[in-house]
Order: C-alpha cells, then structure tokens, then sequence
C-alpha cells in the first residue's frame, strides 16, 4: 500500500516537474511520409512486379494497408488541404490548383484543425520537410508546423537522418510528429522529358532526377529497355459518353505514338523506384535513431496517375488510377502484414481521425472522416460507413465501394456510373442503362443530400475548362489590380 502511494505522489511530482515528461511516456510518435502523384499499384507488395519498392514494401510488411483508399481529390493543393486539415476544399471555394480560394475560410479552418496545430496543442514537436503546395502557406507555419529543407528531392530524407539521429542521442521529452513531403514520382509531370518546358524553363532541381533517368535509359541496350517497359493499361479507350469538359485538356496523350507511351510508363516506374530509395533512408534513420518502436508510421499519396488509362495522363480526373493511393499504418498496436481488402476509406478525411485516435488526442468535431482505429487496432466496434464523397474541380461523386456515381458541373449536369465489379476499368457509363436507374437514383438522392448539407447546392453549370481558366485570369487581375491600389 506504501508502495502504491509512493508511486502516486511520484507521478503527481512528474506531472508537476515537467508534463512534457509524462506525456513522452504515453504519446508516440508519428512519422508521416507522403509521396507524390503515385497510384495505389505502384508498390511490389501489390504484385507489380515491373518495379521494386523494398521500403515501401517494408512498411507494409509491418504495417495494416487499406487496399481502397481515395483521396478526397485527385489534384494537388485540395488534396493535401485535405490531408492537412480533415476538411474538403471546396469549404474554401474552390476545388483545384489555384491561388484564388477563400482567404478568410481557410485561416479560419487552418487555426482550428490543420494537423499540426492539433498537435502542437497536444504538446508534439511538429517539423516538416519538403513539398508544401498548400492553400493560404507557403512555409506550412500556419499549420503549426516548423519546415525545414524545402527540397522536396532529398530534402525530407536529408532532414529525417539530421533531426532523428538528434532525438535518437538526446531522448527530448516532447514526442514529435514528423511530417515528410517527398516531389516524386511527380517528375512524371515532365511528360518523361517531353514537356515543352524540358529543360529549358524548369528548374534545375526538377530537371535533375528526370535527366538523370533519360540518360540511364539511354545507356540500355534496346533489347534490354523493352524488357524493362510494363504492359499498357487494359482500359485505354474513353468510357462511353465522355464530354470535352469532363477531363482536362492537359491530360490527353492520344495523339501519342507507341515509344511515347511506352517511355512515360517505364519513367513512372522508375521514378516510383527512386522515391523509394528516399524513403529507405528515412526508415533506416528511423532505426538508428531507436525510436522506431514508439513510432507510428503512416505512409500515403496526395493522388495517382492515369498512366495511360482512358487515353489519358496525369490526374484531376475521378477514375481509379489517379483516385486511389497507397494507404498504410504501421506501429506499436497495429495488426502487422494485414491487407485490408475491402474498407472504403478517405485518406483526406479519415487520416485526422485516426492519428488522433491512435494517440490519444481528442479529434476536432467539425470533421466529416471517421477514425480507422477499430480496424488497425482490433479494437471497438468498426464504424458503419456505407459511402465516401469525393470531389474534383467540375464533379462530385459518391462511392460505395463497388459503384460509383459522378455528376459534373456542366451545362445539362451529365452524369457517370460505373460499376467496378462488372467493369473494373471503368470504359462503361452505365448512367443511362434502364437496369441501373433506381440504383442511380439513389446513389443521386444520396449524393445531392449530401451536397445540400455542405452548402454546395444548387450545383453551378459552368465549370467548363474555359470558363475556369477566364475566372482564374479574372481574379488574377482583379488581385494584382488591388495590390497596385495598395502600393
């Protein structure tokens, strides 16, 4: 009994001398390694086995992957806004790459749920390195982050062995939440070399890694190269119904020949491989540093490519490959080498919830993710989640994880439905096949309800990729207009 009050009066003593202390003892660390522009079946684990991506394969390894995980949009800035504050970017106004959202809304979200405040707030050393591409920052500080080396190359790998080998010696009493922003494989961008800005108007940094792949494919033997180039895509025809405005005019590959076809799908592959590489240096920092096992570890993509599929490159469109993303959670508590083949998940909306949940910090209200606890865990009862709603810059969609219905915001509202069971490649519009009516019509009542309570209906009719662009230059000059007024 002695015993036991001793022990009390000395955790009263800790908790008074340094709550930093204490809370060392029961928060883990968290390691977030984000890549950029990669689709959920670039990774060996996954069976493709015209790439190697040992560190990644590693994670999974010890970790649980959710095998259908969506992002919230599948474009850069609204992605990660998402994945940086559990909120949908069209709270801001705005669903795309673009400088002109709600300045108000998104401090006013920012303040309150962005990642790193949250775990500021909670008493995390909160570091980031790399990539940013955010709304309303450019240095990540007002999402309570401290960023260090901005290159998004070797940058994060570079910070990760400097800062961990640093708090593997000194044992800190804060925990941390590392935060890891890795470019590639979005060098694809550079269209394998083929960009009309290559290499003449990009920087050197990214032009590097792509020059450097060029020239090793140069040095292959043409025999040697071929057997290297992975198949093409089995769905490379446009589904059925596609209007101009429903895909991005930067996304067209259809006027390419075979070797142009063939290079960008080697080049993704390669650098996939070579973001990996990075990713090794982090996880052996990680060891090193041993801290490895009180180290939440979560590994994911803002969004994928097409690769080919539908006729098309790139992203910003909601078909799978630039949909779906690599997903995976691996520490202390959590099921290790466990594919989770069938729950519907949001990585933008549903990673807040579950680092929160797995650290013991209390989630934001406001957010419409849930948390993947009771599935990484065992533990409590799994949420009951019938749908995920996704978005992109001229269309909202509902999920159940089989189907899929789309409606855009274009002159008429045309719709997509496409049924993954009986069409996995997504080539056929079912949206006007009688069999499919009253399950379209309530996927759409479900869908537009939805919309209703976020406050985006009535649904604009203008979001063509003209009219986009003429707002953009509008706003454009309508906000140099005004910093001139203030100058």
């Amino acid at each position: 009994m002695k015993a036991i009050k001793n022990k009390t009066i000395l955790g009263i003593a800790l908790s008074l001398a340094g709550g930093s202390t204490l809370l060392s003892q029961t928060k883990p660390n968290v390691l977030f390694v984000m890549t950029d522009q990669q689709t959920y079946t670039m990774m060996s684990c996954m069976g493709n086995k015209w790439l190697s991506t040992p560190n990644m394969d590693k994670i999974a390894q010890k970790g649980y992957r959710f095998e259908k995980t969506y992002v919230s949009n599948p474009v850069c800035m609204p992605s990660r806004f998402s994945l940086l504050t559990g909120h949908y970017a069209s709270e801001v106004g705005v669903k795309e790459n673009t400088s002109n959202y709600n300045k108000a809304k998104v401090s006013e979200i920012v303040s309150k749920d962005a990642l790193g405040v949250i775990f500021r707030n909670a008493g995390y050393e909160t570091l980031y390195s790399g990539k940013t591409h955010l709304y309303g920052t450019k240095d990540v500080s007002e999402y309570g982050f401290k960023i260090n080396n901005t290159d998004p190359y070797d940058g994060p790998a570079i910070y990760a062995e400097k800062v961990l080998a640093e708090m593997g010696k000194t044992r800190q009493d804060k925990p941390f939440l590392l935060f890891l922003s890795f470019l590639n494989p979005h060098d694809i961008c550079y269209k394998a070399g083929m960009d009309k800005r290559y290499p003449e108007n990009l920087s050197e940094a990214n032009v590097r890694e792509t020059a450097r792949i060029l020239a090793m494919q140069k040095t292959l033997k043409p025999e040697e190269y071929h057997r290297q180039i992975p198949p093409r895509s089995t769905n490379p025809t446009p589904i059925n119904g596609e209007l101009p405005d429903m895909v991005s005019m930067d996304v067209f590959p259809r006027t390419w020949n075979n070797d142009q076809l063939d290079l960008y799908n080697w080049m993704y592959h390669r650098l996939t491989e070579s973001v990996d590489i990075q990713i090794g240096r982090v996880l052996t920092a990680l060891e090193k540093s041993g801290l490895e096992e009180n180290t939440i570890i979560v590994f994911t993509s803002d969004h994928g490519d097409m690769n080919g599929s539908h006729g098309l490159i790139l992203k910003n469109v909601m078909f799978e490959e630039c949909q779906r993303v690599p997903f995976i959670f691996a520490g202390k508590g959590i099921k290790p080498n466990y594919t989770d083949h069938s729950t519907l998940v949001c990585n933008g909306i549903d990673f807040i919830p579950t680092i929160c949940d797995l650290v013991g910090i209390k989630t934001p209200e406001r957010l419409p993710g849930i948390s993947l606890k009771p599935f990484l865990t065992g533990q409590e009862q799994k949420p009951d989640r019938k749908y995920i709603f996704t978005e992109d810059y001229n269309g909202y969609q509902i999920n159940d994880g089989r189907y899929k219905y789309t409606i855009y915001e274009l002159p008429g509202y045309p719709e997509m439905l496409t049924d993954l069971q009986t069409n996995p490649g997504e080539t056929i519009n079912y949206s006007s096949d009688s069999a499919y009516r009253e399950l379209k019509t309530m996927l759409k009542k479900e869908l537009m309800a939805n919309l209703s309570k976020r406050g985006l209906t009535p649904l604009p009719q203008d979001r063509t990729i003209e009219n986009i662009r003429k707002l953009e230059n509008a706003k454009n000059a309508k906000n140099k207009s005004k910093v001139r007024a203030e100058e």
